[in-house]
């Protein structure tokens, strides 16, 4: 639910972290001989370098920058995850729930329905909105319509007892990792 790409995330962490590891080794291969050593094995290393003052600036400056935007990267990430389900204001007073009873509410409702493994639920802003998210994981081979209409009444009842309709995104996951599961469970 958040509105990043997870394929262009990827893509940009494996290009830091490349570059971090060339820094790292070329950085290395100057000051420690055991990584000069090593390395002068694969690449030619010049005795010594020298860079100009203005080059240093240069590096320094662009150093800067890639790090305020990292910074800024990492405090924007997070798509809006939240624990508070529903937040009612009336003039000075305020009501606020939590997801755990959104939590317990689902969980209640689809306790005795047979096909459902497992549920998990979590609450986002969205657009300044919040809205939860279900996700049901289903025994492999179970009747996903049993689940959905199960899932509906789960939902219902949660609009009842918040006294609001709460947006729901409904995600059913089923699979091999399920099919270990039985219908009853000693703990």
């Amino acid at each position: 639910m958040t509105s990043t790409n997870r394929t262009l995330n990827r893509i940009l962490l494996l290009a830091l972290g490349l570059v971090a590891i060339t820094v790292g080794v070329v950085i290395g291969a100057g000051v420690l001989t055991p990584v000069r050593d090593a390395v002068q094995q694969y690449v030619t290393l010049p005795g010594r370098v020298t860079v100009p003052d203005t080059a240093m600036w240069v590096i320094a400056t662009v150093c800067a920058v890639v790090v305020v935007l990292a910074l800024v990267v990492v405090c924007t990430r997070g798509g809006g995850g939240t624990s508070v389900a529903v937040r009612e204001r009336t003039g000075t007073d305020q009501v606020t729930v939590n997801v755990a009873l959104v939590r317990d509410v689902i969980e209640h409702e689809l306790r005795g329905v047979r096909d459902v493994v497992s549920t998990k639920v979590d609450t986002y802003l969205v657009k300044k909105d919040r809205a939860a998210r279900i996700r049901v994981h289903v025994r492999r081979g179970g009747d996903a319509v049993t689940v959905l209409d199960a899932v509906d009444h789960a939902v219902t009842t949660l609009d009842r007892t918040l006294g609001r309709p709460v947006p729901v995104l409904v995600h059913l996951a089923g699979g091999t990792r399920n099919a270990p599961a039985r219908t009853t469970r000693v703990q």
